[in-house]
C-alpha cells in the first residue's frame, strides 16, 4: 500500500442513547404515572411519527443514521485515471449521455479506490450534478455496491426516464411517477438513488420506500484540460459505508464499516500509458503515483467488457 492511504476512521454510535436502568412503570406504578397517562402519551407520539412520515418531513436517511457516518472515511485517496481496456485514458465526450427520454443506458463500471471495489459511471445530459465532474458538471460514479445490503453492479444498474424495471414496476412504478431522469435501482430488494441529486441520492419518494437508507456513496471525478478523466477520491458527505467485495475475514460484501482505511482490499494497478498532463497540486503532486481503472461497458455501451 502506499504512503497516501491514511488512517482516518470514522466510528459507528448506537442509533439511540443507552437507556438500560430506565423503568417505564406503566404498571408497577414505579413512574408515578398513571396507566391511562402513559397511554395517552403513547398515542400522541405514534401520532405524531406518523405525520412526520405522511408529511416527509425528513428523510429516513437523515434520522436513522448516526451523524459520525457522514466523516471521510480516510484522509487521502489513490489518484486513478479512467482507461479503456488497451489501458488509454478515456475522454468525457465519448462518454454517453442519458437525457429525459432515453430508453436505454449502458451499464458502465470501473473500480475505485481499489480493485475490490465496483463504481457505476453516469452522464446526464442537461443537468448539473452535485459535485459532477466535466464542463457542464453532468457526469459522475456511485458505488456500485447497494448501501442496503451489498448486491452490486449489475443487479444494481442505472436505468433512464422510458427504462423502468420489471422489478420496479412489481412495487407500482409507471410512466407517471418513474423520475424524469429515472433512477440507480436494485433489483435484489427494491433498493432507489437518484443521481440527479448527487451524494444526496437516497430516494424515498416513489411508491415504495426505498430498503436503504444511505445514499450511494459518489466517487469524487475530475476532467482536465485535455478531457482525460480521474478519480480522485470519495465525497465525505456521505462517506462509504459498505465498501469491499470481500471483506478480509471473509464476509462478502460485509456490514457497516466501522473501521476503513483501504488496507483490506486489491490495489490498483499503476498507470504506464501515453504521458498525461500533470494534474494541479490539490489533487497530485508530482512525486504520487498515478494509478489507473479500467471502465467496462455492457454490449451497447463504448468499452466493452467484463464488470
Amino acid at each position: 500500500m502506499h504512503v497516501r492511504r491514511q488512517d482516518m476512521h470514522w466510528g459507528g454510535g448506537n442509533l439511540l442513547p443507552d437507556d438500560e436502568g430506565k423503568n417505564d412503570g406503566n404498571r408497577d406504578g414505579n413512574s408515578g404515572k398513571p396507566e391511562d397517562e402513559t397511554r395517552r402519551a403513547f398515542i400522541k407520539a405514534a401520532g405524531a411519527s406518523a405525520a412526520a412520515l405522511i408529511f416527509g418531513a425528513l428523510s429516513f436517511e437523515s434520522f436513522a443514521t448516526p451523524a459520525t457516518r457522514y466523516r471521510p472515511v480516510m484522509k487521502n485517496y489513490p489518484v486513478a485515471v479512467l482507461v479503456d481496456s488497451s489501458g488509454k485514458a478515456i475522454k468525457s465526450s465519448a462518454i454517453p449521455a442519458a437525457s429525459e427520454t432515453s430508453a436505454s443506458y449502458p451499464i458502465m463500471a470501473f473500480t475505485y479506490p481499489l480493485q475490490d471495489e465496483p463504481n457505476i459511471l453516469i452522464k446526464l445530459s442537461g443537468v448539473s450534478i452535485p459535485n459532477g465532474a466535466g464542463p457542464e458538471g453532468n457526469i459522475t460514479a456511485f458505488s456500485g455496491i447497494c448501501q442496503h445490503l451489498g448486491c452490486i453492479v449489475p443487479l444494481l444498474d442505472y436505468h433512464p426516464h422510458n427504462s423502468i424495471p420489471f422489478e420496479a414496476k412489481l412495487i407500482g412504478y409507471n410512466e407517471t411517477n418513474w423520475p424524469r431522469y429515472g433512477l440507480l435501482f436494485c433489483k435484489c430488494h427494491g433498493s432507489q438513488y437518484d443521481p440527479t441529486r448527487g451524494p444526496h441520492n437516497l430516494y424515498n419518494s416513489g411508491p415504495a420506500p426505498s430498503p436503504a437508507n444511505h445514499s450511494l456513496p459518489q466517487v469524487l471525478l475530475y476532467v482536465d484540460a485535455e478531457d482525460n478523466v480521474y478519480a480522485i477520491g470519495m465525497n465525505p458527505v456521505n462517506a462509504v459505508i459498505r465498501t469491499h467485495l470481500e471483506e478480509p475475514g471473509g464476509e462478502e460484501y460485509g456490514p457497516e464499516v466501522m473501521d476503513e482505511n483501504l488496507s483490506g482490499g486489491t490495489i490498483l494497478p499503476l498507470y504506464n500509458g501515453p504521458a498525461l498532463p500533470p494534474l494541479p497540486s490539490e489533487i497530485k503532486s508530482p512525486d504520487e503515483p498515478l494509478y489507473m481503472t479500467i471502465v467496462a461497458s455492457s454490449s451497447n455501451g463504448p468499452w466493452p467488457g467484463s464488470y
